[in-house]
């Protein structure tokens, strides 16, 4: 193939690249967050919220400790309304006027060290960030030893998820352009990280419906998801206890100890027999 044709191949796959990101590809987040808290507040996302809220608040009622850190890509809510822990605060990319964000922060670059909380609630920002395997990282990074994590992403397959790849078809709104995370693909991102999951539910099982009335002459199809525990619902929500143990490596005491004065090893042992073990002596 003459090198011209080669190199018109591949600019033409990268213009074709460039074309298909632009249109379907994962928005940076601070172009997203005004128009996904719009849709969080239409009938469809409080119902989807509400479902989401449910499971947090069952789980939030049983874990412990000292700092409760939330993550979420919305700027007015408040998921950690359930939760023991005294200290809850919240982190976001931006200004917000709600008195659970308590500092400006980019997801990528967490501002808090290493092993200081206990409890982080992780909220959709892997299913619109960039780079979700490195938000995980950080996010794992602040959590302390034994501290859990909860995790709640969009599942793709599911009827929610369908009706996304629909939407993203004839859409730009930043709400259908989010991650495709399997959840298997995280649960194996939590293992790299040290992070054994101890809980895994999912819900909504409804399609993308966003007519009040279609939401709700379509809740018969909740009731039997949850019912048959079926692997399909719109959002699945992990709870993952880090398991990584720093160890501290310790010098073994003997080594301090001086050699006493005339016991030496050939004393104790006896000397090495120089003969052949095969030979006898004549």
């Amino acid at each position: 193939m003459p090198h011209r044709l080669v190199v018109g191949v591949h600019r033409l796959l990268a213009a074709s690249r460039l074309v298909w990101r632009k249109r379907f590809g994962i928005l940076p987040l601070r172009k997203s967050l005004k128009p996904l808290n719009e849709w969080f507040a239409s009938p469809l996302g409080q119902v989807l919220l509400e479902q989401e809220q449910l499971l947090i608040d069952e789980h939030l009622r049983n874990l412990f400790g000292y700092h409760l850190l939330q993550l979420s890509i919305t700027n007015n809510q408040n998921l950690m309304g359930a939760s023991r822990i005294s200290h809850r605060f919240g982190l976001y990319p931006q200004p917000a006027g709600d008195s659970v964000i308590s500092a400006i922060t980019d997801f990528n670059h967490l501002p808090l060290p290493a092993n200081s909380i206990d409890v982080v609630l992780l909220h959709h920002v892997l299913d619109y960030s960039q780079s979700p395997h490195h938000v995980l990282r950080e996010t794992a990074n602040v959590l302390i030893s034994s501290g859990h994590l909860i995790l709640v992403g969009f599942n793709p397959w599911s009827l929610f998820g369908i009706g996304r790849w629909f939407a993203r078809l004839f859409s730009t709104s930043p709400q259908w352009r989010h991650q495709s995370l399997r959840l298997s693909r995280v649960i194996d991102w939590l293992a790299v990280l040290d992070l054994k999951p101890v809980a895994i539910q999912q819900g909504f099982y409804r399609p993308a419906a966003q007519h009040p009335h279609a939401i709700k002459y379509l809740q018969w199809l909740e009731r039997w998801g949850k019912r048959l525990h079926l692997p399909w619902g719109g959002f699945y929500l992990i709870v993952a206890r880090k398991d990584y143990l720093a160890m501290t490596p310790l010098k073994p005491e003997w080594q301090g100890y001086a050699a006493l004065r005339g016991w030496g090893v050939t004393k104790i042992l006896g000397r090495a027999n120089r003969h052949n073990p095969g030979q006898h002596k004549r």
